[in-house]
């Protein structure tokens, strides 16, 4: 087997925080700003079209959320399948992967494109969305349907770089989208006065416009990233890629369906949250954009944890897969507790950048931050990183049943329980959200604590 071309410090090498903390430092910062495309959005909107305008952004910013959810899962087999090979220094399994992970990636967005552009309509009808901004959150929807392959080949060429131990060129491609898209917001919705529609199209332009980067940027720094096709026309060759497509999709699969289920339960707490009026529908959607926004962390260094423990799962390195997924978790509760405080003690600047508002919404926004951006934030924080970790060293399936317990069990039960039978209303569905994520985080550690004594005891 070649040696690969790697134009990334070596996660194998040197000590497991340390490398851990420089790798995922990047991705944290690549996340952030692929979230800025929903923030800006409903930023500019809030400020030029107004509640109206904001409630419709709210609303299909959480089926686009999902939408984005499933292909940031659904890649995920791309960065355990050729971060595996890269461990195993296998450049010819890496391509193999590369490209099943590329047909994957797809199909999925040819199915998002049909199944988005015709439930659009009936999907926020069922959601309760107020008729004023019915029309243009469905608008929205569609839009971001017809322009789903770029969503989904921009996460495939970045968990492709990811597993090479690459977080620079994430980084790179999502300051190119974020700064893209921040200019296409200003143009189309305040300047050519297309409001909510010029937002799903600047979102969606933007995206395509990263994943050329994207593919060209790996093709360019990886050899294994360039003659895909050409790679595939011998027979033996395209039965290795199907057996590769297979392995991306044994992790991608059900961690596809992970994000699906969580973000679902979202989308029925906004349903459920639509029923309280106008004001605190859009106060809602503000105050879960911020706590998203003070989450994201944790998707960066989750993303690195299992990159690096797949490639030290790959090289036989059972011992390092277990440094990374402990300081990983550590460093996690730590970067998230010090973005709690902050957003404690900023709530009301932070709402206020989505435009003026009465004095009920902004008190409902500041209340949704002050109770799902609290001490829940440590078991969040431990939950995704110990997620990742089982999704890496050969469990997705549990963090699959943990999405379940964190979504019907425990968001969208209790809060049905303490929103209606006890009588809370829309501060029960809070409390519910705040809650979701303390046993899912606790059945992690339990998982991380058998898996070190079965392979570590060798």
């Amino acid at each position: 087997m070649s040696e690969p071309t790697n134009h990334a410090p070596s996660l194998l090498e040197g000590s497991a925080t340390r490398r851990l903390a420089a790798f995922s430092a990047p991705l944290v910062a690549a996340n952030i700003l692929q979230y800025v495309y929903q923030f800006v959005d409903m930023g500019v909107v809030g400020n030029v079209v107004g509640e109206s305008g904001l409630v419709a952004v709210s609303n299909a910013s959480a089926i686009v959320f999902i939408i984005s959810s499933i292909a940031i899962g659904l890649m995920s087999g791309c960065t355990v399948a050729v971060g595996d090979r890269v461990g195993a220094r296998d450049e010819q399994g890496q391509r193999r992967a590369f490209a099943a992970s590329l047909g994957v990636a797809l199909l999925g967005a040819a199915a998002t494109t049909l199944a988005g552009y015709a439930l659009a309509k009936p999907i926020f009808a069922l959601m309760g969305v107020p008729d004023a901004s019915l029309a243009p959150t469905a608008a929205y929807l569609e839009v971001v349907s017809l322009g789903a392959v770029g969503l989904f080949l921009l996460n495939a060429a970045c968990a492709f770089l990811r597993a090479q131990g690459d977080s620079a060129g994430p980084l790179a491609i999502m300051a190119f989208s974020a700064v893209a898209n921040v200019v296409l917001d200003v143009a189309l919705i305040a300047g050519a006065s297309l409001g909510v529609v010029g937002a799903a199209i600047a979102t969606v332009v933007a995206q395509g416009a990263g994943a050329v980067f994207a593919l060209w940027l790996a093709r360019r720094r990886y050899g294994c990233a360039r003659c895909l096709l050409r790679s595939m026309r011998d027979a033996r060759e395209r039965g290795k890629a199907v057996a590769a497509a297979r392995d991306v999709l044994r992790v991608g699969a059900p961690m596809a369906v992970q994000q699906a289920v969580i973000n679902l339960s979202y989308v029925f707490v906004t349903a459920w949250l639509n029923s309280y009026g106008p004001a605190i529908a859009a106060a809602s959607g503000v105050g879960l954009k911020i706590s998203t926004v003070a989450g994201l962390p944790c998707w960066g260094i989750g993303q690195a944890i299992s990159a690096a423990v797949s490639q030290s799962i790959g090289a036989g390195m059972p011992k390092r897969a277990v440094a990374f997924a402990r300081s990983g978790c550590l460093m996690s509760v730590v970067v998230t507790v010090c973005i709690q405080v902050a957003v404690q003690l900023g709530a009301e600047g932070l709402v206020s950048l989505f435009g003026e508002s009465d004095r009920e919404l902004t008190e409902a926004a500041i209340l949704y931050l002050r109770i799902t951006c609290s001490v829940n934030g440590v078991f969040y924080a431990a939950m995704y990183a110990l997620d990742s970790f089982a999704l890496s060293s050969g469990a997705p399936k549990l963090a699959l049943a943990n999405s379940f317990i964190d979504a019907f069990a425990v968001r969208a039960g209790l809060a049905w329980l303490l929103s209606a039978p006890l009588g809370f209303g829309f501060v029960g569905i809070y409390a519910a959200q705040a809650a979701a994520p303390v046993l899912p985080a606790l059945i992690g550690f339990v998982y991380l604590k058998r898996w070190t004594k079965k392979n570590l005891s060798r």
